[in-house]
């Protein structure tokens, strides 16, 4: 079934669904695109944006396939379920199904936010991509939790206390982070990745950032800028009422689009 020119359907086994999206093109197209979501509380800010995206490079005649981790968005599991050995999974799942289900030579991963310590590990576990993408990426995991830990603590300060018949948690024992379940064992890897020093691999890697970007890994062979109205990830910024695709962005993605397709990757 197609919904508005993209195809959603499950990877996976039935005991670990994951959901999946293909916005396809017609033809043979050479290149395609795999999209790594940003995780917690970043996905469902971004779902519509992310679609967006995935729908303007599929109009540039890239096949562009869009997923949900394991224990997160539309796919099976809880967020207990989640940690980054089992982003490197799924990450493997979707790369499979886009190159199968497509003629693509060339695999270009655009990844978001945390998504990017996710592409990390998948690479360095043998994973095969051709370019990788970061979006205002997170480079050092410890630092991100500290920020993720600090804003929860805020977010809780400001809850009413809990009454008879409203589920509402300001304990931090709950395991939650900005609403979202993390687990121990996701802590402890995020606290212990970071991209500083580049991916591990010999992949090019480009970054999409604002203008005045934090510090990149080394080896960006190419930056594209974001302009200042773009909507914030940042868990100090205020959260946008409407995170999507702006005529500006627009044009940004216009412009990594037609470089992923036709410029030679270095």
């Amino acid at each position: 079934m197609s919904l508005g020119g993209w195809e959603p359907f499950w990877l996976g086994t039935p005991s670990r669904r994951l959901y999946a999206a293909l916005h396809g093109v017609p033809g043979a197209p050479a290149t395609g695109v795999v999209l790594v979501p940003p995780l917690l509380h970043e996905l469902p800010r971004s779902r519509r944006f992310i679609t967006e995206v995935a729908s303007e490079l599929a109009a540039l005649g890239l096949p562009t396939l869009r997923f949900d981790f394991h224990g997160t968005g539309d796919s099976a599991g809880t967020g207990e379920d989640l940690d980054l050995s089992s982003m490197h999974r799924d990450l493997e799942a979707a790369v499979t199904a886009l190159r199968q289900r497509t003629s693509i030579k060339r695999l270009a991963l655009v990844a978001w936010r945390g998504g990017a310590l996710a592409v990390r590990g998948w690479l360095e576990r043998g994973g095969d991509a051709d370019l990788v993408v970061l979006w205002e990426p997170i480079i050092d995991g410890a630092a991100w939790l500290r920020e993720l830990v600090e804003s929860d603590a805020r977010e809780r300060a400001l809850r009413p206390p809990p009454r008879a018949g409203v589920a509402r948690s300001t304990d931090p024992a709950d395991g939650q982070l900005m609403g979202f379940p993390a687990p121990s064992r996701l802590r402890v890897e995020l606290g212990e990745t970071r991209i500083d020093q580049g991916l591990g691999r010999a992949v090019p890697v480009w970054a999409v950032v604002r203008k005045d970007p934090e510090a990149l890994p080394t080896g960006i062979a190419r930056t594209l800028s974001l302009p200042a109205s773009a909507p914030s990830f940042s868990v100090g910024a205020a959260m946008d009422a409407a995170f999507f695709l702006t005529p500006q962005v627009r044009e940004v993605v216009g412009k990594l689009g037609l470089a992923v397709r036709e410029e030679a990757w270095a």
